[in-house]
């Protein structure tokens, strides 16, 4: 009898972990999105900023991760968990969302010139992310951690302190080291292919360590990234790039229109661009297809141009690496209104990527597209509805 109960409570589990894992990622969205369409949210720009601001500086004080770490699917949730250290929960609370957050809201509360925020933030990343020496405060060992470089910069220039400069030099240091094959950093060690995802995660940083520091190697590794991403993994008639390039054969591999992999492509081509106006025909190539796989709501989803459901963290990458003037500051919390919940979180972006052809089907908010949020808004700095947050 004691058989029969075991058997059926794991058959009981097995079966809640498929409802969570299999089924109601495809539910849940689906829902979502359904009540979207229901609801008109009449919300301000000047209410809907000040909410957005509020839910991010709340969301810096809390450690974890909210952003989804699962493709869907049972098999390789265990999968992870049981051969892969990816899933920790170092690795989740000290990645690229994070980092991204940390950075596009310093950038925000610099522009708006709210001190006191900054200054809590300041003692966040003091707190949790660097020593008193300037080292690492958590493990750092992989490039989508080149992020957190980023607000560090923020905060070297704006209060001095030279553990600041101490953290960014170890940052460029461990992408230098990584600088050998084909003139590459590769995405991960023993790999076949090089991910557009690198671009993103490094050649921001590289860009701002170069115009901090004028080490023209900082700039020679970012444009040799970009270049060699161009010549093999990218569509000379469309500029959109594959997410993958296979460094042996050197040829596409992985989907061509994964909204985040273009974004992440995208944000390093136009830091490069701006910059000093290189790759110039790349990037308004790249910008006229965009405008050409909007959907219905003028912004994009997880893969434009085959699917039009909204991904947060495709549109708002999008929208802050094109050119300024394609959307106007009301127009950006207009068009996203509806996708910002009650607490002033931006809803509705994929889940992280397994790999190559491995896309998430989960849904919620993220520290990614939030932080990505701050930095379209610190761009227009002519704003008439910002004020600070009260308290």
């Amino acid at each position: 009898m004691i058989i029969i109960y075991i058997v059926l409570a794991i058959s009981i589990t097995i079966n809640i972990l498929f409802i969570i894992y299999d089924v109601l990622p495809y539910i849940i969205p689906v829902i979502v999105r359904k009540n979207l369409k229901s609801k008109n949210i009449v919300r301000d720009v000047y209410t809907l900023e000040n909410l957005i601001t509020s839910a991010s500086l709340s969301l810096i004080k809390n450690k974890s991760s909210m952003m989804s770490w699962h493709t869907g699917g049972l098999y390789m949730v265990i999968f992870k968990k049981i051969f892969t250290k990816s899933s920790t929960k170092e690795f989740k609370n000290y990645n690229y969302p994070r980092g991204f957050l940390l950075y596009g809201l310093s950038e925000y509360l610099i522009k708006t010139d709210n001190n006191t925020e900054l200054l809590n933030l300041k003692n966040i990343f003091d707190k949790y992310y660097i020593t008193v020496q300037g080292d690492f405060n958590f493990n750092f060992n992989k490039v989508d951690q080149a992020t957190f470089g980023l607000i560090a910069i923020n905060l070297y220039k704006t209060f001095k302190d030279v553990k600041y400069k101490v953290f960014i030099d170890n940052i460029y240091s461990f992408i230098h080291q990584k600088y050998k094959k084909d003139n590459l950093v590769l995405y991960r060690e023993k790999t076949e292919c090089e991910f557009n995802d690198t671009i993103g995660m490094i050649v921001p940083f590289l860009v701002k360590y170069y115009q901090l520091s004028s080490d023209v190697d900082a700039l020679e590794i970012a444009s040799n990234q970009m270049s060699f991403f161009i010549k093999y993994g990218v569509d000379d008639k469309t500029f959109l790039p594959s997410h993958g390039i296979n460094i042996k054969a050197k040829i596409k591999t992985g989907s061509s229109n994964w909204g985040r992999g273009i974004g992440w492509y995208l944000i390093g081509l136009k830091e490069l661009f701006e910059l000093n106006g290189s790759f110039k025909n790349e990037y308004e190539g790249i910008c006229a297809t965009l405008q050409k796989v909007k959907n219905d709501d003028g912004l994009w989803g997880q893969f434009p141009g085959s699917k039009n459901n909204f991904d947060a963290s495709t549109t708002t990458m999008f929208i802050y690496s094109l050119p300024q003037n394609e959307f106007s500051h009301d127009e950006v919390l207009s068009k996203l209104n509806k996708y910002i919940t009650k607490k002033g979180y931006i809803n509705l972006t994929s889940g992280d990527t397994e790999g190559l052809n491995y896309y998430s089907k989960f849904f919620g908010t993220s520290e990614l597209s939030q932080g990505f949020l701050h930095l379209i808004l610190s761009r227009y700095e002519n704003r008439n509805h910002y004020a600070p947050v009260k308290k």
